[in-house]
């Protein structure tokens, strides 16, 4: 009897039901591995603030100074992903692997509603003080026999790219694909994997073919996390939609920056399969 099971704890999203939790505009995803003699506890993301990271670990029913982070992998370099980050490390008696692409601390900004940042607001030296280990990286970290990254992820399939985005590069801005974003992969089991994801600003296509590409495997269990189709077009949620019909994942639960359109039109196509969660919800996931 399989007794290992890995427990996906929603700590931040941009939804909320009646609950001890607190929403923002931020993602972060708790990863408790649970196997017969052991423990592992991993994070993806950090949320946007660490009072709502905070708040919400303790409402999750955990001490934020009894944290034992094997890593916090950091999808991307976005404030909304690593605004938490300086006080949760701060609130913890350990050092902790922190993996993340090399471009995560550069500076960017959006021009959608008006420009304003939207970098990580730390340097690495601040993150490095508060008990951060950086390993900064383009390619693949396999963290353990079930968790590793994506790496840098190709964009084979352009009309996924969001072109509102841009980064400082030789002292100029210029287009931002967001390079650094990744996703991290979990092997269920020899013939599928489960995706999380921060915000797929590489596509949620294009990363489920980079996962493919490293794996060999062909069945998608299913995808958790931000799917960055809010404001995407119409024909770019119908294509999504169709070439995932062709992965056939057997749970969808859309996060973040998912979008509402994108979400109904999922729940629509998915009806049983997509699974519409809040700050506090969780997923169990048997692994062989």
């Amino acid at each position: 009897m399989n007794k290992r099971k890995i427990i996906l704890g929603i700590l931040v999203n941009n939804i909320v039901g009646e609950s001890p939790f607190l929403a923002e505009h931020g993602i972060s995803i708790l990863i408790k591995i649970l196997g017969e003699d052991k423990e592992e506890i991993h994070l993806l993301d950090c949320g946007k603030s660490d009072s709502t990271l905070l708040h919400n670990i303790e409402a999750y029913g955990i001490d934020p100074s009894q944290l034992l982070f094997q890593t916090i992998i950091l999808s991307h370099g976005h404030y909304d992903h690593t605004g938490g980050m300086k006080g949760l490390l701060e609130n913890m008696s350990q050092t902790v692997p922190i993996i993340g692409h090399p471009d995560i601390f550069i500076s960017r900004i959006t021009y959608v509603d008006g420009f304003r940042s939207i970098s990580c607001p730390f340097t690495q030296s601040e993150i490095r003080q508060a008990g951060g280990e950086l390993l900064l990286t383009r390619d693949p970290v396999t963290i353990n026999d079930f968790l590793m990254t994506t790496g840098e992820i190709p964009r084979r399939n352009k009309f996924e790219i969001n072109p509102f985005f841009r980064k400082i590069c030789n002292d100029q801005w210029v287009t931002d694909e967001v390079d650094d974003d990744l996703s991290l992969i979990i092997h269920v089991n020899k013939e599928s994997f489960f995706l999380l994801c921060g915000c797929c600003h590489a596509g949620l296509i294009n990363t489920l073919e980079r996962v493919k590409e490293l794996t060999g495997k062909e069945k998608c269990y299913g995808i958790m996390g931000g799917l960055h189709l809010v404001g995407a077009s119409r024909e770019r949620i119908d294509f999504t939609i169709n070439e995932l019909q062709k992965w056939n994942p057997e749970v969808i639960i859309p996060l973040h920056c998912s979008g509402r359109e994108a979400m109904c039109a999922l729940k629509n196509y998915f009806p049983k399969r997509t699974k519409l969660f809040s700050c506090g919800d969780s997923f169990s996931l048997p692994i062989e």
